[in-house]
């Protein structure tokens, strides 16, 4: 039996076709084959339901290459999950810390006080003449942001263009009193309403301009033109008209100024009309960063990003932009920078819930479950009446428990159904964004329920789990509000679906999910235009097609194994370009494409697209901890070395020896610390033997024979 595995292996792995004439005349005439083996749990890999009859199975192209992720309509779906065309799909919004209070920056007071004297929209001014309704109705519409368009949103950071304006030679924050009196002459001494002082003069062609003065230094500079000008033109004259801008609008949500944060403009504008009446330029606020990025945060990630790094650039003490940045990094997973913010932000902020939340969270991806759990209970300390806190805190310990080496499911169903008890009361409530973190509580509570239940040592699993996604499918049913807020929560809903059926395949079948997935990822794809949000998308699909990889072969389901796995791995490829893997998250993409690797290799000889697909995977591998820590260096080791044979078939013979002798050293390392039996070594070191053998190294082959045939001897465990 083992010599007959062994002949498959050498033609299968030589990449061997045999012709309709006589078997025996055709192997008679072909050369010696190279001798290498694999593992068995490698080799298991290429048992595919390929064999099984066309009828039983759906039609699909099969592929000599991987998908070609970088293409502009993204990965095709293939095999029997699915035919729909997957195409761009939103992510879900960043969670918004809260509002802080009394954040109102200067600008926006300077521009309240400019319009405070001017009349509204409605009301003519005294001396305009009357006009007709109608005419005075069309004024009062809100005029579009001036502002150049952007023709591509950026798949990259983009680069913020910051010159700060200067008048007539000064630049607030820079220039003295001395030097600006010494150029415009001596300045009438006023001081305003809020107590600032300064120098005011009158400068043709304006009706006025005045400098704010701190610490003998100019502050600001204020300039009142002496007639309305239309904005656009104004901009244009300034040379800044090719600027992003945030609009500035009062209580009744009309536009009162445009501000232009990388120069430190802000001009003040006639309420519900496009035209200008002043200037104040300042020096560079970190404020109007931030207020540029809430407004372009569900738009462009990327802008939003740019503005909130400058600003804490020139504000480290922003707790604003660095919570906003800490949600966006979060959910563009970003890791090790959302831990950066977070841990900022708390030493800021000592007792704002929110950021204690945010940090416990990102510990948990983080795979450091311990000290989410002591930042999550400094969080419940600080807010235990808060209904919406406790809900949130208890849902996190739920996942917790689930998140410890050794996971504790009793206590996460305790966790998760207090989760639920706490957060159900505040679907009623009036506030929308109440309703809606109590409902993402709801949700993953359930969900994290069924996942517990199935992973776990329970009793009736295939009738309570699907009882628990119902519920969950439930909640995303009842949802009457906004169409992409509930593609969004359908979305989490597929996911956790599909991690319950590979925590256990008693009760969810995973293929009706999958086609439920990719169906909402088309739907979704025309609504957002942010390459960035669509990388996340793409990232969440692909970690539930994981899941439903898992499932299916935890169900003995082999059928189009490698064309889902091609399907899968695109996805996630595609939506970790803009990620900070973890090393959890890399040693698992590194697992599937070693796996279509493989497989290219045993079922179809294909060995240039398995190197292909290897050539991805060990960068993932190389320098990840996560494998020590996992106790499975030996079947890293392993893997190497079975990666090497399709190396060695493709000519690429320099690196087939580095993976196996590099594969060699993780197998030895691993049968150290006894995790792996010594005899698994016999594979690797004659591979090697092969391998020197054909190079010519006589020496070497025999070396790693010796060594071979000791291994092979020997079924003890170091």
């Amino acid at each position: 039996m083992l010599r007959s595995r062994i002949s498959l292996l050498i033609l299968i792995l030589a990449g061997a076709c045999l012709p309709t004439t006589s078997r025996a005349d055709d192997i008679a005439s072909t050369p010696p084959r190279t001798l290498m083996r694999l593992p068995g749990w490698i080799e298991s890999m290429g048992d595919d339901a390929a064999d099984t009859s066309p009828q039983d199975r759906v039609a699909v192209p099969r592929r000599g290459v991987p998908i070609d992720i970088a293409a502009k309509a993204g990965p095709q779906p293939a095999a029997e999950w699915s035919t729909v065309t997957p195409v761009a799909a939103p992510a879900a919004k960043p969670t918004p810390p809260p509002a802080t209070a009394g954040s109102t920056s200067s600008f926006r007071r300077w521009i309240n006080e400019r319009v405070a004297a001017l009349p509204k929209p409605t009301e003519p001014s005294a001396s305009t003449p009357p006009v007709e309704p109608q005419a005075v109705q069309a004024v009062a519409e809100p005029q579009p942001t001036v502002t150049a368009p952007v023709a591509v949103t950026p798949d990259e950071m983009p680069t913020l263009s910051v010159d700060p304006a200067s008048f007539r030679g000064a630049l607030p924050g820079k220039t003295t009193r001395q030097e600006i009196e010494t150029t415009w002459g001596a300045g009438e001494a006023f001081t305003s309403g809020d107590g600032t002082t300064g120098l005011a003069w009158a400068l043709e062609p304006f009706e006025r301009v005045e400098v704010g003065i701190e610490g003998d230094v100019a502050s600001s500079i204020s300039i009142k033109l002496a007639d309305p000008v239309p904005l656009g033109d104004l901009a244009r004259q300034l040379e800044i008209a090719d600027l992003r801008t945030v609009a500035v609008k009062d209580e009744q949500d009309i536009r009162i100024g445009e501000v232009y944060p990388e120069r430190g403009v802000i001009i003040s504008v006639e309420p519900g009309t496009s035209n200008a009446t002043a200037i104040l330029i300042e020096p560079l606020d970190a404020d109007s960063f931030v207020l540029r990025a809430e407004g372009e945060i569900d738009k462009c990630s990327a802008y939003a990003v740019a503005d909130l790094q400058y600003a804490i650039q020139i504000d480290p003490q922003h707790v604003r932009a660095q919570r906003l940045l800490l949600a966006m990094t979060s959910d563009q997973g970003k890791w090790r920078q959302a831990l950066r913010l977070a841990e900022s932000a708390g030493r800021l902020d000592p007792d704002d819930v929110w950021t204690k939340l945010k940090h416990a969270g990102v510990l948990l991806a983080l795979n450091r479950p311990e000290e989410a759990r002591v930042v999550l209970d400094r969080a419940t300390a600080l807010a235990s009446s808060s209904p919406l806190v406790l809900a949130q805190t208890a849902r996190l310990s739920g996942r917790i428990h689930l998140a410890q080496k050794s996971p504790d499911y009793q206590k996460a169903v305790d966790q998760f159904g207090e989760a639920i008890r706490r957060a159900s009361p505040l679907l009623t409530k009036q506030s929308p964004a109440l309703q809606a973190a109590a409902r993402e509580v709801l949700l993953d509570a359930h969900l994290g329920t069924a996942l517990a239940i199935a992973k776990g040592t329970w009793q009736q699993k295939s009738r309570v789990i699907p009882k628990w996604v119902s519920r969950a499918d439930a909640v995303v049913k009842e949802f009457t509000g906004d169409e992409q807020e509930r593609q969004v929560l359908e979305l989490q809903l597929c996911r956790g679906a599909l991690a319950v059926s590979a925590g256990s395949n008693e009760a969810i079948e995973p293929l009706p999910w999958v086609k439920r997935l990719l169906e909402l990822r088309d739907t979704m794809g025309d609504g957002i235009g942010d390459p960035w949000r669509r990388r996340q998308i793409d990232w969440d699909v692909g970690q539930a097609l994981a899941d439903a990889l898992a499932a299916a072969q935890k169900g003995g389901d082999a059928t189009d194994m490698l064309d889902n796995a091609t399907l899968t791995a695109a996805y996630l490829e595609r939506g970790s370009e803009h990620r900070e893997l973890t090393a959890t998250e890399r040693k698992g993409l590194g697992e599937l494409m070693f796996r279509i690797g493989i497989m290219h290799s045993l079922q179809r000889g294909d060995h240039p697209t398995a190197v292909t697909w290897f050539d991805r995977a060990i960068p993932l591998w190389d320098d990840n901890d996560r494998f020590d820590r996992d106790g499975e260096l030996g079947r890293l080791g392993e893997s190497y070395v079975s990666m090497a044979i399709s190396y060695w078939q493709v000519g690429r013979r320099e690196d087939a020896v580095t993976l196996s002798r590099r594969g060699v050293d993780l197998m030895v390392a691993a049968v150290d610390k006894s995790q792996l039996e010594e005899r698994a070594l016999a594979v690797a070191y004659g591979n090697l033997a092969t391998m020197y053998a054909e190079e010519g190294d006589d020496q070497q082959s025999k070396n790693y024979a010796e060594m071979a045939s000791r291994a092979e001897a020997t079924g003890t465990i170091r």
